[in-house]
């Protein structure tokens, strides 16, 4: 009897054995954390004399390449930070240069919002001579279509809205303001024949009076 029970027990013991081994192995996988990607800083610069009587300046542009956002402008002068100017404006292509908006002779900082078929905007900081740092200019900064003629010393306004519609406003700077000088508009349209018109709008200050006139012509027949 006890030599049965001897032989069974062994009997269990040998099935219990082969049940554990033909359990599945369960393997836990452990998942790495992800990585989030930093955003990293640039720092772009340009250095020049923004006049001749005064020293030479540096400018280093501080940009967010994640979302080409210009995060800060520090503004040097003989290697001495003198200002930092916080901002959180998008630009394109990081184009940065140093442009004479209002023509006083101080080059301000100029930097390219974007670009399109109606033309460019920028970002713009005029250099204060009485302040002796630059301040934003609200009035030019983000005008799409903004030009500039040199020779004239003119700020002019100009958009094109595709084949149909053109708008041109120039301006002048006058004791450091901005000032209309004159402006055209332009129209074209066909007619029920085909023709192709055009319609000019010019306005021009004269002796403090705006004076509009207008004038309608056919630039193209339809041939019959």
């Amino acid at each position: 009897m006890k030599k049965i029970n001897f032989l069974f027990l062994i009997l269990v013991f040998s099935v219990s054995c082969v049940q554990e081994k033909s359990k599945p192995v369960v393997v836990k996988k452990v998942t790495p954390p992800i990585e989030i990607k930093k955003k990293v800083e640039i720092n772009d610069s340009i250095t020049g004399y923004i006049n001749p009587k005064l020293d030479l300046y540096s400018f280093k542009f501080i940009t967010d390449t994640a979302h080409l956002e210009l995060k800060k402008i520090k503004i040097y002068r003989e290697g001495k930070l003198v200002q930092t100017i916080n901002t959180s404006k998008m630009c394109e292509n990081n184009q940065f240069s140093l442009i004479d908006w209002n023509f006083d002779g101080y080059k301000d900082i100029s930097v390219i919002y974007n670009c399109g078929s109606g033309g460019c905007a920028y970002w713009i900081w005029n250099y204060s001579p009485k302040l002796k740092k630059f301040v934003y200019n609200s009035v030019l900064s983000e005008v799409l279509g903004l030009e500039m003629d040199s020779v004239s010393k003119y700020i002019i306004f100009h958009y094109r809205d595709g084949y149909a519609e053109e708008f041109a406003d120039t301006s002048k700077y006058i004791n450091n303001k901005l000032v209309f000088v004159k402006g055209l508009s332009q129209e074209r349209w066909n007619d029920k024949d085909g023709n192709t018109w055009v319609k000019k709008t010019r306005t021009k200050v004269i002796h403090g009076i705006k004076r509009t006139s207008v004038d309608s012509m056919m630039i193209l027949e339809m041939k019959k």
